[in-house]
C-alpha cells in the first residue's frame, strides 16, 4: 500500500526537481530527501493522512520513508532542522505522562512557539507541494502546489505571521479522545486553495490558520471535517501562553510558549 500511495503523491510532482523555497533565491547543495513529517516523532515509523484525491473519503496510514521526497535544497532542509526538533520537544511535551522530577509538580516546559508554528507551516507545505491547490487564501505569487514567497519567508524565519494567520489552539469543552501514538493532519480545501490544516500532535489538537485577516470562527463553520463534536465546536485560541497537558488520570504537565 505504501508505495501505491508514494506513486500517487509522486504523479502530483513536476518531474524536474524545484526546492518549495525557490522564491528566496538562495537555494544551495543540491536536493535532498525531505520527510513530509519530520522523521524523529515517529518510532513506529507510521503517519496518518486523510483529506487528498490519492486518500478521499478515508485516513490511510503510510510508512513514514515512503512519503519522502526530493522537495528542499539540501541548504533549506539544514536551515529548518531547528523547527523540526522544537517541534519533536514540544509533542514529546504534549505527549509526556508525567512532569520532570527536577521541576517539581507542575512540571513547566518551555517551548518556542514561533519555531512550533514554522514546523506546522513546513509540514503543510510539504503536504501541499506539487498537487493543484494553493496554499493559504489571496497570497501574491501563489502558484498551484508551491507556497507563495511570503509563505516561504515565514516558514524560513524571515518574517512572521500576519494578519492574524497562525497557530490556534483547540480548547473544547468536553473530553475528546487522542491516540497518543498518532500525528493526525487535515487540509482544510475550498474553491482550489488550503484555507489552513488541523493537526492533532498526539494529544494536543492545533489549527494552522492560512486565512488572513481575521481570527477563524470554530472548525464545524469552516469546513465539513470528520472529526469530534466537541473538536468541531471547540474554541480557537491564538497563540496561547501556556497549555495544561492532561493524559489518562496522570499529572498536569504545564507547558509555556515564547510567542
Amino acid at each position: 500500500m505504501a508505495r501505491d500511495i508514494l506513486g500517487r503523491m509522486t504523479s502530483l510532482q513536476k518531474r524536474s526537481f524545484t526546492c518549495w523555497a525557490v522564491s528566496s533565491q538562495d537555494c544551495g547543495l543540491g536536493p535532498s530527501r525531505e520527510h513530509i513529517v519530520s522523521n524523529g516523532l515517529f518510532p513506529e515509523r507510521s503517519v496518518h493522512v486523510s483529506g487528498f484525491d490519492w486518500c478521499k473519503g478515508e485516513t490511510r496510514s503510510v510508512g513514514v520513508n515512503a512519503i519522502a521526497r526530493q522537495i528542499l535544497c539540501r541548504k533549506h532542509n539544514s536551515a529548518l532542522s531547528e523547527v523540526d526538533a522544537e517541534a519533536i520537544k514540544a509533542i514529546a511535551f504534549f505527549q509526556r505522562s508525567e512532569p520532570p522530577a527536577s521541576a517539581g509538580p507542575p512540571g513547566s516546559n518551555h517551548i518556542d512557539g514561533h519555531k512550533l508554528e514554522r514546523w506546522l507551516l513546513k509540514t503543510a507545505i510539504n503536504v501541499a507541494y506539487g498537487g493543484d491547490l494553493h496554499l493559504g487564501v489571496g497570497m501574491a505569487g501563489s502558484k498551484p502546489g508551491l507556497p507563495s514567497p511570503y509563505l516561504v519567508d515565514v516558514a524560513l524565519g524571515k518574517r512572521p505571521f500576519e494578519a492574524k494567520m497562525g497557530a490556534y489552539f483547540l480548547f473544547p469543552d468536553g473530553e475528546t479522545r487522542h491516540n497518543p501514538h498518532e500525528i493526525v493532519l487535515i487540509p482544510l480545501i475550498k474553491e482550489g486553495c488550503i484555507g489552513g490544516f488541523y493537526f492533532e500532535l498526539r494529544s494536543q489538537a492545533v489549527f494552522l490558520s492560512l486565512l488572513p485577516g481575521h481570527a477563524p470562527p470554530k472548525l464545524g463553520a469552516l469546513a465539513r471535517l470528520d472529526l469530534q463534536e466537541e473538536l468541531l465546536n471547540a474554541q480557537l485560541v491564538f497563540r496561547p501562553p501556556m497549555i495544561a497537558g492532561i493524559a489518562n488520570d496522570r499529572p498536569i504537565s504545564l507547558i509555556r510558549f515564547a510567542w
